[in-house]
């Protein structure tokens, strides 16, 4: 083996590296179930975001710093055990509600001394967590508005009347009354044809089919 991999092996075993990455796999599949749940129509999609990223990971890394503090505290305590303890603890504490040592931001003078100003814990990750679900939505919606714009460049209302058929059919609702929305959009003279194709699309797209849409484009385009 070349002796950069045994410093590494030997450095990890040194640091209990096998600890860290138990407890980091658990706060990143804890992290991902919120996004998956957050977006059970494209669960994919979501998790492949920037946003979903950097949720996962800043809680890989809290949970890691955890694991450190609990490690230093209880001495001799290191094993499987304690990394999947502390995983499971710590993602309960940032939910539960509990209200963890503040970090502290500055102080105030205060009645008697000096009164620390923070943070509590749960709340900074509470609010990083709505920081990147609103990086999420952003992004899901500017990929949703890109693929509606090829469709609308590729695709004619024919088309677009065809797929939204096939999306409605394929969810076995294939009702006359979707049919005569379908039909009033396509044949409509009070609205523009960009207005009608952007009513197809939406139609798609909020019946789940955003593959089958983005498929069509795909070929249209190599064609």
């Amino acid at each position: 083996m070349p002796t950069f991999l045994q410093s590494v092996i030997t450095w990890l075993a040194a640091v209990h590296g096998d600890l860290y990455a138990i407890t980091a796999v658990m706060a990143l599949v804890w992290a991902a179930s919120e996004v998956v749940i957050g977006y059970l129509d494209r669960p994919v999609r979501a998790l492949r975001t920037w946003g979903a990223w950097l949720l996962m990971l800043a809680n890989a890394l809290f949970a890691c710093l955890a694991l450190a503090a609990s490690l230093t505290l209880i001495p001799g305590s290191a094993s499987a055990w304690m990394a999947l303890g502390v995983g499971l603890s710590w993602q309960a504490m940032l939910r539960g509600g509990i209200n963890i040592q503040p970090v502290p931001i500055s102080a105030a003078p205060d009645v008697g001394g000096e009164q620390p100003l923070g943070v509590p814990l749960n709340e900074l990750y509470a609010r990083l967590q709505g920081f990147c679900v609103g990086q999420i939505q952003r992004q899901l919606v500017g990929e949703r508005v890109a693929l509606m714009e090829r469709a609308m460049a590729k695709l004619d209302m024919a088309d677009l009347a065809r797929i939204a058929r096939l999306v409605i059919a394929a969810l076995a609702a294939s009702t006359a009354e979707a049919e005569q929305y379908i039909q009033k959009i396509e044949t409509s003279s009070d609205l523009s044809e960009e207005r009608r194709g952007i009513m197809l699309i939406s139609l798609i797209l909020d019946n789940g089919g955003t593959d089958i849409l983005r498929e069509r484009v795909r070929q249209r385009r190599k064609a």
